[in-house]
């Protein structure tokens, strides 16, 4: 052990190799720094192999110091590097070998969870699932399920990139709120996802890669798909769209405008989806979801723009096309070698989105509230949902209003992102 405590590992690897050797194999303390001194000298498959001739031994496969140790190298060789692009054939195996790790250590808490790969291992299979072509959200959470976020570290690591400039990575603890989150609004399982959210954001006092945007996109879309209070859900999601201006987020606005009847609105949505940045090999459902919209509204010919682009992007990247889809290049004749255009599909967006913010729904409310510099308050929206600001800039004919007044209004995105209330006019 003189040797091992000096850092001299090589050396030490070879005397325990030679006393090793020259045993009778039954000695789980010498086994146990000889795998010590392997792993320190990256000969971990060693010990892999010794402990797996040694499986039958019972004395030595319930020792928890050698069974830590083979864990431990059992993660250094099979799973640390592991990359399910580059081994899709070895997923299996992988799973194997995590599953040995998770059954034959336990979460530590979060001061000593360096000291096994518990909870390494089951960050490096959520990373592997996430990584495969087809995600498979209920195992996440069952890997995820293994944990309690309660005792997971919130430490961040901090290194410096290439350029020498300082980086963070997210804590374990972050690490399990983004990827549960993500897992139970994927699959449906809306009431826990919320719940899921509202812990994060009670128990993280630092987000990183921007995970609370996505988190509370999560919980806001969640809340929508439980059907409480829908015009005040759909109203947090709207601002949070607006505000981030992510085409994906306009997306699931529209679904679920669409899921409650909101035609005009599901395809406002979806038109502007279209006026962000454009992601066209992302944006397939979107493209075959908005043709839809515009065959409900009557219009065949915008239609056939949206199935068109769906149908060319999917067969050039060798996408599976839908029986709907299927239909529709049927019905309008595409041909799916035709390159679409994108233009076309902008100015089609771009028009529908000024037709319909130019008639916009007038909304009746109530002023709860004026501030104390009398320059702006609060509406209380007759039909119910959260206050929205105004400003008596925005009141038509320069009048001023006072608590109780009862008003109509129109939504509008202020410059800031946040909706507000816009064109008000005193109702009589």
């Amino acid at each position: 052990m003189a040797e091992f405590d000096k850092g001299n590992y090589p050396l030490a690897k070879s005397m325990f190799e030679t006393l090793w050797n020259n045993s009778s194999k039954n000695n789980t303390y010498l086994l146990n720094n000889y795998g010590r001194a392997l792993r320190k000298t990256n000969e971990n498959i060693i010990f892999v192999e010794i402990c797996r001739e040694l499986n039958g031994n019972q004395n030595i496969m319930s020792n928890k110091f050698v069974v830590s140790t083979l864990c431990w190298c059992i993660y250094d060789c099979y799973i640390k590097n592991y990359s399910p692009v580059a081994d899709k054939d070895g997923f299996i195996d992988f799973l194997k070998r995590a599953e040995f790790i998770i059954s034959n250590c336990k979460q530590m808490d979060a001061n000593e969870h360096y000291k096994n790969p518990y909870v390494l291992t089951i960050k490096k299979v959520v990373k592997s699932y996430n990584h495969r072509a087809s995600k498979n959200y209920n195992e996440i959470i069952k890997w995820l399920s293994n944990l309690n976020p309660e005792e997971l570290s919130d430490e961040v690591y901090r290194f410096q990139d290439e350029n020498g400039k300082d980086r963070e990575l997210a804590s374990p603890k972050e690490f399990y709120y983004q990827h549960m989150a993500k897992s139970l609004e994927k699959t449906g399982r809306y009431k826990e996802c919320v719940e899921i959210c509202e812990k994060a954001f009670n128990q993280i006092s630092k987000f990183h890669y921007r995970n609370d945007t996505w988190i509370k996109a999560r919980m806001y879309y969640s809340k929508c798909m439980l059907q409480n209070d829908i015009e005040n859900a759909i109203k947090e999601y709207r601002e949070l769209a607006y505000k981030e201006n992510y085409w994906f987020m306009y997306h699931k606005l529209s679904q679920i405008c669409f899921r409650y009847n909101k035609m005009s609105e599901a395809l406002l949505y979806a038109s502007k989806a279209f006026r962000c940045k454009f992601e066209y090999e992302k944006m397939v459902n979107l493209m075959s979801d908005t043709a839809l919209l515009w065959q409900a509204a009557g219009n065949d010919v915008n239609a056939e723009f949206f199935f068109q682009a769906s149908a060319y992007y999917r067969n050039r990247q060798g996408w599976p096309i839908s029986e709907e889809l299927q239909y529709a290049i049927s019905t309008f004749e595409i041909d799916v070698d035709k390159k679409p255009d994108i233009n076309m599909i902008q100015n089609i967006s771009k028009d529908y989105i000024g037709d319909i913010e130019g008639k916009s729904e007038r909304i009746e409310g109530k002023i709860d509230n004026i501030l104390p510099h009398g320059g702006s308050g609060f509406i209380k929206p007759s039909k119910g949902g959260s206050n929205v600001y105004f400003n008596m800039k925005d009141v038509l004919g320069g009048k001023t209003l006072v608590k109780g007044d009862k008003v109509d209004y129109e939504l509008l995105n202020g410059k800031d992102g946040r909706i507000r209330a816009g064109k008000i006019e005193i109702r009589s």
